[in-house]
């Protein structure tokens, strides 16, 4: 539809023009734009330019041409559209000439925008100084596009206005949200403190934290060395700088936890598995930072973390337990399938099944015996809780003890693959493909341990799986290749752009907000490898 538009639109100007010029020539759109009287058809004629596939180099001075001497800033505007399509080093002075600082209509605003973005297209460092300016614009969308650029192109200069910005109480929060991104890219180990203390600062409601968060990921060590330090609670300025913002110093705790797992920081172990006997007399707080704690270790496969979580799995909350589980069906081995067992007997129904998702998630045919006993059991289970809890949300106690003994044996096709596959991963490769998206969870974290580089572009093949939690199991799989094997990494990295499109496409989904937060660190690993 838009060649079609874009043939329909040339056809008009050719018929309106009268001319037999080349319109392949800067000379006949010089001739054509003359034609045009209003500021907005001479926009439209450079647009039409834009889609004509004729675009190129020799086009330049028509283009430099138009932001001298136009005093239309909608034709100037479109003129900078063009130009950022030829992303061209020589336009970066018309460009800086054109720009408009004192501008208070929206005409002239959109031009600053327009033009800030067109150097930050062609991304040269000549660019700069203007660039720079603009982030004092009047305009917020044209000091956002200023913000891109310079983290675009890693403007190490840019890092001291771009901190005052990001913690600018009176900037609109979207314009700190962006400074902090750009932080991020640039990657100075000068934004640390301003990035760490962004974790938990709120402003009209609006947290900062998933920006600052993935910014410090990006800093890597620097963030690193100050995330540890906090969780050792050696980082006395912020620890100040928190009691006097009425910060609970616990919230610290648990994201630099949750940020020093993503980090793989390996000095942090430690810290966390003391972590996970944190005591407050506030149990929200207690189980914020115990759960953070074991989803770090986790991440980093903390062989000293299996004990301490398989003493936690009895946990009567069924949230809890399911962090405590999950962290343990990461992290591997049988040594947990004991008190996974026991927990699998315990507590109400959603407590029961997370501790059993991570019984069949660890084990094998050995625990199908297991699995048979837990689904005779079941029925009695539910017809007590059904009658402790006076029948309220139970419906038919029958009929949903026979529920749960179908979801026990759907939890079992697991144990089932586990009993054919053993330690091939040859055979858990090809259970990626399975109708359950349970087995295809514990064949995408089976395969990861196998340390086999051959195999990640299976998994990389399934990261536009539907459902979010096996999403997260193939990036997890898909995080420890690219770790242990180099060769995987390499791999890996011919698979960015498709990646980085998905995020894109992803951006507004709210389904998968915490699986592509994953991806997107993956994503960001393997473009740090790259460079």
């Amino acid at each position: 539809m838009s060649r079609l538009l874009a043939a329909t639109s040339l056809a008009l100007v050719l018929l309106l023009s009268g001319c037999k010029v080349d319109p392949t020539s800067p000379d006949y759109w010089e001739k054509t734009l003359g034609k045009a009287r209003r500021a907005q058809d001479k926009a439209r004629v450079l647009e039409t330019l834009r889609s004509s596939g004729h675009l190129n180099a020799s086009f330049l001075p028509f283009l430099h041409g138009q932001l001298a001497s136009n005093e239309k800033p909608e034709v100037k505007a479109a003129a900078a559209r063009a130009l950022a399509d030829l992303k061209n080093p020589a336009s970066v002075e018309p460009l800086g000439n054109a720009v408009d600082l004192t501008a208070t209509d929206s005409d002239g605003n959109q031009l600053n925008k327009e033009l800030a973005s067109a150097l930050g297209e062609i991304g040269d460092r000549k660019a700069v100084p203007v660039l720079m300016k603009l982030l004092k614009a009047r305009d917020n969308y044209t000091r956002i596009e200023a913000v891109e650029a310079l983290g675009q192109m890693r403007v190490k200069e840019a890092v001291e206005p771009l901190m005052a910005l990001a913690t600018d109480e009176g900037a609109e929060p979207f314009l700190n949200k962006k400074a902090i991104e750009a932080l991020g890219r640039i990657g100075d180990a000068r934004a640390v403190p301003v990035l760490m203390r962004m974790l938990t600062k709120e402003r009209r409601g609006m947290s900062f934290y998933v920006e600052s968060s993935f910014s410090l990921f990006q800093l890597g060590q620097p963030a690193s060395d100050a995330l540890l330090a906090v969780l050792e609670g050696k980082d006395t300025e912020l620890s100040s700088w928190a009691q006097r913002n009425d910060i609970n110093p616990a919230s610290y705790s648990f994201k630099a936890a949750q940020l020093l797992g993503d980090l793989r920081e390996r000095r942090a172990e430690a810290a966390l598995v003391k972590q996970l006997e944190f005591k407050h007399e506030d149990p929200r707080i207690q189980a914020i930072v115990r759960t953070r704690a074991a989803d770090a270790l986790a991440r980093m496969r903390s062989a000293a973390a299996v004990k301490p979580l398989a003493a936690l799995v009895s946990e009567p909350d069924a949230g809890v337990r399911g962090e405590y589980t999950y962290a343990l069906a990461r992290l591997g081995g049988r040594d947990a399938l004991p008190a996974l067992e026991k927990a699998a007997g315990l507590g109400h129904w959603y407590a029961r099944e997370a501790a059993l998702e991570a019984l069949t998630m660890l084990g094998d045919a050995r625990e199908l015996p297991v699995l048979e006993k837990l689904a005779a059991a079941e029925p009695a289970k539910t017809a007590a809780e059904c009658e402790a809890l006076g029948g309220e949300g139970c419906g038919n106690p029958e009929a949903l003890g026979k529920k749960r003994v179908e979801t026990i044996a759907r939890h079992g096709k697991r144990l089932e693959a586990a009993k054919a596959c053993g330690t091939d991963t040859g055979c858990w490769v090809k259970k990626l493909e399975d109708a359950d998206k349970g087995v295809v969870a514990r064949a995408a974290l089976e395969v990861g341990r196998g340390k086999a580089a051959a195999h990640v572009g299976a998994l990389l093949a399934r990261m536009t799986e539907k459902d979010p939690d096996t999403r997260m199991a193939l990036i997890l799989g898909t995080e420890w290749l690219v770790e242990d094997a180099k060769d995987a990494a390499a791999l890996a990295r011919s698979a960015l752009p498709t990646l980085e499109k998905q995020l894109s496409e992803e951006k507004s989904s709210t389904e998968y907000v915490r699986a592509n937060e994953d991806l997107r660190r993956l994503v960001a690993r393997l473009q740090q490898q790259k460079t």
